[in-house]
């Protein structure tokens, strides 16, 4: 399975840091941005609370297994950084 990275930055109002990869194949490019924005709610950050983010294309790979299995599941992975 050939996936997308996109290397995603985060900075919140209250000065936190936050850096992680969004992992989607070629059927979820579109939803990058609502993966991410779910990544940051579980983790407590509502979109609200980011003063800057930025979430850009990376390079494609192949997948992993655990990778491959997420997208199939998810239909995304997250690593975090």
């Amino acid at each position: 399975m050939q996936i997308h990275i996109y290397d995603t930055h985060v900075n919140t109002k209250s000065g936190q840091y936050i850096h992680f990869d969004v992992l989607v194949n070629e059927e979820n490019v579109s939803n990058v941005k609502e993966f991410a924005e779910r990544h940051l709610a579980s983790l407590g950050v509502e979109v609200d609370n980011i003063q800057q983010s930025r979430c850009h294309f990376c390079h494609s790979e192949i997948a992993n297994p655990q990778v491959k299995q997420n997208i199939e599941n998810q239909g995304h992975s997250i690593i975090q950084l």
